[in-house]
């Protein structure tokens, strides 16, 4: 009778394996692959910035080069070109920054000549596309809130190419650009 039981038991077990259409041995387990493709911003000082496709397992030189090439004033000393890059990564390439200090600013028609500096005094100039924002409170009229706007945009759009594009920052207008501009540098 015992063994009757058994019998029963292994039959019904055996249909309950059959039924949710699982063997009984044990499941291979696999792990998820990596993707075939990666698709990478390039901004900065590269020849063509925009989106790019490499392969999976592509190197921060790799993203620069489907970019064509860094432009003449990139700084490849400041990244890493052996780096991998994920998909999704964004590559700033910066520009070779000059020594911190200021120059004339140069003359523009229309534009009021900016106020000069006490004899024996320079004006400090700031590099928009390296300045913190703590760098950028010290300007007259830049706060903390216009200060993050600037780092923000920066980071969103790229490096400055010219002074005027601090323009399209939110809470930047014509009159504190005037003022602002002879305290300014690009590079």
């Amino acid at each position: 009778m015992a063994l009757a039981g058994l019998a029963a038991a292994l039959m019904l077990a055996g249909r309950a394996a059959v039924r949710s259409g699982r063997s009984a041995g044990p499941l291979p387990v696999s792990a998820p692959s990596a993707p075939a493709q990666i698709s990478v911003h390039a901004v900065g000082e590269v020849t063509w910035p925009g989106l790019y496709v490499l392969p999976s397992g592509a190197r921060l030189q790799d993203a620069i080069l489907a970019a064509h090439g860094p432009t003449l004033i990139a700084d490849l000393g400041r990244v890493n070109l052996a780096s991998q890059i994920r998909d999704g990564d964004r590559v700033v390439v910066p520009r070779i920054v000059q020594p911190t200090y200021p120059f004339p600013p140069a003359k523009r028609p229309g534009l009021p000549e900016p106020a000069a500096a006490a004899e024996g005094e320079r004006a400090p100039a700031v590099n928009v596309n390296t300045a913190t924002a703590a760098d950028l409170e010290r300007l007259p009229g830049v706060g903390p809130v216009l200060a993050r706007r600037i780092v923000e945009h920066r980071e969103a759009r790229g490096l400055f190419r010219r002074l005027d594009d601090l323009l399209e920052v939110q809470g930047i207008g014509p009159k504190l650009f005037r003022r602002l501009e002879p305290l300014l540098r690009l590079e």
